[in-house]
Parts: structure tokens; C-alpha cells; sequence
């Protein structure tokens, strides 16, 4: 086939570079600070959808090497499955949860353990398209049910009456 050019793709090409953030035990000995994340440097393939590919390396929790650097996470069984899907929309982020995040993450809601949304916020913050402080979460499209399971207190009000239809 004449004047036909096929796309030759370098593994440069296929892959990207995104910050994760996860707590770090050695970063901060001791008294804990659950917002206190730090970033790890990953390198993923290439996606379109950037923040949700962000998000899904994210919860396979950390690799051996970053445990041993001291950074600490949920084990991947505990949040495998449980992104239903994230809408990026007006600068803000929708994360959408499975219902089964009942039964898988019932521990952050304790002490450490919403270290898993300080993970969320900041690496999604690293992106343009979403800004700080404008991620915003719900369960089967119910904010409501999330804010109630981590004990957070009231849907925020930019979700006016805790709207679940930008889920």
C-alpha cells in the first residue's frame, strides 16, 4: 500500500510518568500524620483518561521497593474493584465507588486509614484539569452514603443537598 504510513510507537511513546502519593512511615516516625503523603514516581502506560489511570495504579497500593523506602497503603485486595468510575468536570473530580467498598474498606474510617483519600486528593491534584480541594466522592452515585461510611460529616456544599447526578 503506497503512501500508507503505519505509526511506529516507541516505548517512550506508550508510557508516562505520574506521581503517586502514599504515607511514609520513615518520612514521619512516630506521630503519624494522616495528610502527610509523600510522592513516588511511577511509570504507567499511556492513557487517555490520565486521572483514572492515576487513580487505579494508586490503589494497587505500593510496590516492594516503596515499602521498603517506608511508604505504607492498603493492600491491593482490600481496593481492588472497588473504583466504579471518575468524571472529571468544572475542574473538579467525581470519584464514584462500588458498593463493595463497605465491606472492603471499613478500616478507613479509623485512625490512619483515611490516609487513603489524602492519597486520592493529592495525586489527582497533580493534574490541571482538576483543582485543590474540588474532589468529591460518592457510592453507587450516592454522596451521601459515602460521607456517612468515613464519618466526615455533611456532604460538601458544592454538592448541593448531596446531588449524586455528576457521579
Amino acid at each position: 500500500m503506497i503512501g500508507c504510513a503505519v505509526p511506529v510507537f516507541t516505548q517512550r511513546d506508550q508510557t508516562m510518568e505520574i506521581k503517586l502519593y502514599f504515607l511514609n512511615e520513615k518520612a514521619d516516625p512516630g506521630l503519624m500524620d494522616c495528610r502527610a503523603v509523600k510522592p513516588v514516581t511511577r511509570t504507567i502506560p499511556r492513557a487517555e483518561g490520565v486521572a483514572r489511570a492515576a487513580l487505579l495504579d494508586l490503589l494497587k497500593g505500593v510496590t516492594p521497593e516503596e515499602a521498603s523506602a517506608g511508604f505504607v497503603s492498603f493492600e491491593p485486595e482490600m481496593t481492588s474493584g472497588i473504583l466504579k468510575n471518575i468524571k472529571i468536570k468544572n475542574g473538579a473530580a467525581y470519584i464514584n465507588f462500588d458498593k463493595i467498598v463497605y465491606d472492603k474498606l471499613g478500616a478507613a474510617t479509623s485512625s490512619c486509614g483515611g490516609g487513603l483519600f489524602a492519597s486520592i486528593e493529592a495525586t489527582l491534584e497533580q493534574f490541571k484539569t482538576i483543582k485543590k480541594g474540588k474532589i468529591f466522592y460518592a457510592i453507587d452515585g450516592s454522596p451521601r452514603d459515602f460521607y456517612e461510611l468515613v464519618q466526615v460529616g455533611e456532604c460538601p456544599k458544592a454538592l448541593k443537598n448531596c446531588d449524586g447526578r455528576l457521579f
